[in-house]
């Protein structure tokens, strides 16, 4: 009896390494299934031309040359080969003018106002500025870069801010406006910065959630959305200040108005996130998503939540100065 003894308890210690093994790999499956969606719908390459929204701003005007073309943009494959510098020195801002770049060698068909709202982060803005000029000036679109920044103290409100550079935006004419995060970086060429027939969640790829996208209808990041669909969604809520909330209730305002969220292929959509300092959280996020949009509360509110402090140009960008 005794000569069988070891071998049982050889047989006890495979049986719980086993179960063991299995445990863990059932959890790590749950993990990954949880976290997000890297296989999410999205619209194939062979059908971007379909639902591209080719409207130039109409202040433009057009010469004797021959409209720009995007489809050896986003047909192309490129691989995740982009530099990041870390400051602003040695960036040669060719053809560049109060933040606006318009390609010299064909009449673009596209564009685009990059609205960033930003507080306190100069060394992610340093990277940012010249990054995205190097990553679009290669796109032939119109683009212009509106930084909006807030100047007090007050929890963050990014809604507010982006409803503050919509204005000035829309008032020059953009057709569409790209809503971006100041530490989010493009890194896929093909990653045509224009927007698309409905609204487009442009970074579903974002390295920092592994390439996954956390859920289907987040809208934070990068987003593009067209002139006339903001306008239709009355643009952000004003009432969510710190961190969060304000992306979740821009995705209601759009299921609300019947606009589906349209994506690229996830290899298009990949964004590094630069590392930095999270705001305070917004504690009534919550509570302030339960009750749902508010019809006076947006882009149109009648009591102008946001004055500007001051509209002004520098070569890359232009600075709209908030108090809220």
């Amino acid at each position: 009896m005794r000569k069988w003894l070891p071998l049982k308890r050889l047989q006890q210690v495979y049986f719980k390494a086993f179960i063991a093994s299995i445990l863990g790999l059932i959890a790590l499956i749950q993990f990954f299934a949880c976290y997000g969606y890297y296989n999410y719908d999205c619209i194939p390459r062979s059908e971007i031309e379909k639902h591209i929204y080719l409207h130039a701003n109409p202040n433009l005007v057009k010469r004797t040359k021959p409209d720009c073309r995007y489809e050896d943009i986003y047909q192309k494959y490129y691989p995740d080969d982009w530099q990041i510098n870390g400051h602003v020195d040695g960036f040669l801002p060719h053809g560049i003018v109060n933040g606006s770049f318009i390609p010299k060698d064909c009449n673009p068909l596209i564009s685009v106002a990059i609205l960033v709202t930003y507080r306190k982060r100069q060394k992610q803005l340093d990277i940012f500025i010249p990054y995205i000029h190097n990553f679009l000036r290669k796109q032939n679109i119109h683009y212009k870069v509106y930084v909006i920044e807030q100047q007090d103290d007050k929890p963050f409100n990014k809604g507010l801010l982006y409803n503050a550079g919509a204005r000035r935006a829309l008032e020059e004419r953009f057709p569409c406006l790209i809503l971006h995060d100041v530490d989010l970086l493009p890194v896929n060429a093909a990653n045509i910065y224009s927007c698309l027939s409905l609204p487009r969640h442009m970074s579903a790829s974002i390295d920092k959630f592994r390439l996954n996208l956390p859920y289907e209808s987040l809208t934070g990041g990068v987003l593009a959305i067209r002139a006339d669909h903001f306008r239709q969604i009355d643009g952000f809520s004003n009432r969510f200040q710190g961190w969060g909330g304000e992306d979740d209730d821009l995705a209601l305002r759009l299921r609300h108005a019947a606009l589906d969220i349209l994506r690229l292929p996830p290899e298009m959509s990949r964004y590094r996130m630069l590392v930095h300092r999270q705001e305070r959280k917004n504690a009534a996020r919550h509570r302030l998503l339960k009750m749902g949009p508010e019809p006076r509360d947006g882009f149109r509110a009648p009591d102008d939540p946001a004055p500007l402090a001051s509209v002004t140009h520098t070569r890359l960008y232009a600075l709209i100065r908030v108090r809220t």
